[in-house]
């Protein structure tokens, strides 16, 4: 059983912000299983895309334990996502990147005619059901600075300076100009 995961993109065989999910993994293990009964895989050095993906986005999940890492890959298609139902979840805990999902799952079959959600934590905006999220007014970007999960594309984005955290209430939705979803698969 494979209680925790990564999602990367590879885009032309290179593999992205590859630091970032290794540094994730290798917090996640240490919080989930404690820092010695586990064994740390270079993540890198295990990704092996097929020939026939070398050209295309894709989506590689690595789902892994305290001992052992299982590495699918997946042709992806980037999606556009323009509308967010705001969801009320006070009692969501996704501090780390979990395989169960059911409650994401649970949130996310309420989104309605919406693309996709928004998660509200005790009146704050958090993340959407994939993803973090990041608000634009004017020229500036924002994302919440109460994520349900520290995304590698989020954490990239605010120590490259392209976004700042911030308070988000959801009463405050309004006043932005645009909202997106980043995840690995999609950036700025």
């Amino acid at each position: 059983m494979f209680p925790l995961f990564e999602t990367l993109a590879i885009e032309q065989g290179n593999i992205q912000n590859i630091e970032y999910h290794q540094a994730r993994y290798e917090r996640s293990l240490r919080q989930f299983y404690g820092k010695s009964a586990v064994k740390i895989f270079n993540l890198f050095e295990l990704i092996r895309l097929p020939t026939h993906l070398q050209n295309q986005l894709v989506r590689c999940r690595i789902d892994y334990n305290a001992q052992s890492i299982q590495i699918q890959y997946f042709e992806y298609q980037r999606k556009t996502y323009r509308t967010f139902q705001p969801i009320v979840c006070d009692d969501i805990d996704y501090h780390l990147k979990y395989t169960n999902r059911d409650l994401l799952n649970a949130l996310f079959a309420q989104r309605g005619n919406c693309d996709e959600i928004m998660i509200i934590k005790n009146g704050k905006v958090t993340d959407c059901a994939i993803g973090n999220l990041i608000f634009r007014q004017g020229n500036q970007w924002f994302t919440p600075n109460t994520p349900l999960l520290k995304g590698t594309q989020r954490e990239k984005l605010l120590r490259e300076g392209k976004i700042t955290e911030a308070t988000i209430y959801a009463k405050d939705i309004e006043k932005f100009d645009e909202i997106r979803l980043i995840n690995a698969m999609n950036g700025l």
